[in-house]
């Protein structure tokens, strides 16, 4: 259970970094992993009523980034942190419905091989992915890492198009959140996570 009490985060990244993890996003993340294209609508809808017509949306519209726009709200007394994180599931799930259009998406071949079904099921074990290879409360960055490391050790070049196709993202967006994730300290500790889950 999240804290809902400000003093208990160093940031906004911090605590947005918690609710990437926390039951309530992953409860509505495998409701819309497990949807069609048919229930789109819906969830949008949903997401948008969760969101309301607060500043909360107009800097998701702006950056279209979930950290950029509750780092804009984040010194705001009067928004409190339940509220916050009931609008944030909202953006989150517009965030996923942007980037999977609420489609199944088939794993590709090289997915299938016994190799690769053992380190998805590290994956999994770790609670970064679904049994069907979609990702489990990742930022951008930390997806692209996982991508990266799988592709390393099935000796697949083809990283961010294979992924890219896997989990409905463009190749580029996947590369870039890449290379942010290179820029950035706490990737390191996250790659050494994954170096101990995946060897």
């Amino acid at each position: 259970m999240m804290s809902n009490n400000r003093n208990d985060y160093h940031s906004a990244t911090e605590w947005l970094s918690a609710l990437r993890h926390d039951k309530a996003w992953l409860c509505q993340q495998r409701q819309l992993q497990q949807s069609s294209s048919d229930n789109l609508k819906g969830h949008l809808d949903a997401a948008k009523r969760r969101i309301g017509d607060g500043l909360l949306f107009e800097y998701w519209e702006i950056y279209h980034q979930v950290e950029s726009a509750v780092n804009e709200v984040w010194d705001i007394t009067d928004l409190t942190l339940a509220k916050l994180k009931i609008q944030t599931i909202g953006v989150l799930s517009m965030e996923w419905l942007e980037q999977h259009g609420g489609q199944d998406k088939e794993v590709p071949e090289r997915l299938k091989t016994e190799e690769a079904e053992e380190l998805m099921e590290d994956l999994v074990d770790a609670g970064m992915l679904t049994e069907d290879w979609q990702p489990e409360g990742l930022s951008g960055p930390e997806r692209a890492l996982v991508a990266k490391a799988v592709c390393d050790r099935l000796k697949v070049n083809e990283v961010w198009q294979l992924f890219g196709q896997l989990w409905g993202e463009k190749p580029e967006t996947l590369r870039a959140y890449y290379n942010k994730a290179m820029e950035q300290k706490k990737s390191l500790k996250f790659q050494d996570r994954l170096k101990n889950i995946l060897d």
